[in-house]
């Protein structure tokens, strides 16, 4: 019994080729047959505003390449690339994860790119709240020990 199941909650909405569908009052339980299909979980895609970090533009690039948004092709180039810098970047604190999304981008499994990259908004989030002492701080830190 090959597929996609999707446990849906009720009242949860999703997008399957580009169409918004709402689960009724009840949980529901789909089997998605068609390879290929595009689906997401609309409380697993970010809204535009919220598109203020690296990590998550790389996943809204992912989310439009599977909401149909952007042309797969280019966009799927694009998307690699940045996931490779990424790589770069987080180097052994999200080698797993970013192995994962690469593989999966490379064919074609864009839900499978944004599930791995939620692994990292967290890692993401603590390295952007690290803050090294501004001159400022360390002007204050000398005349509170004067």
């Amino acid at each position: 019994m090959p597929g996609l199941i999707l446990n849906i909650k009720p009242g949860e909405r999703f997008l399957v080729n580009g169409v918004v569908l709402e689960n009724g009052p009840k949980r529901a339980q789909i089997r998605v047959e068609t390879e290929g299909a595009s689906i997401l979980r609309l409380s697993d895609a970010l809204h535009p505003d919220d598109v203020n970090t690296p990590v998550k533009r790389v996943y809204y690039i992912a989310q439009l390449i599977l909401t149909g948004d952007s042309e797969e092709a280019e966009a799927k180039e694009v998307l690699i690339k940045a996931l490779k810098d990424l790589q770069n970047v987080f180097r052994d604190t999200a080698k797993a994860p970013l192995e994962k999304a690469i593989n999966a981008a490379e064919i074609g499994r864009y839900y499978s790119v944004l599930c791995s990259l939620k692994h990292v908004f967290p890692l993401e989030e603590k390295l952007l709240n690290l803050r090294l002492p501004q001159a400022d701080d360390a002007e204050q830190q000398k005349s509170e020990v004067a």
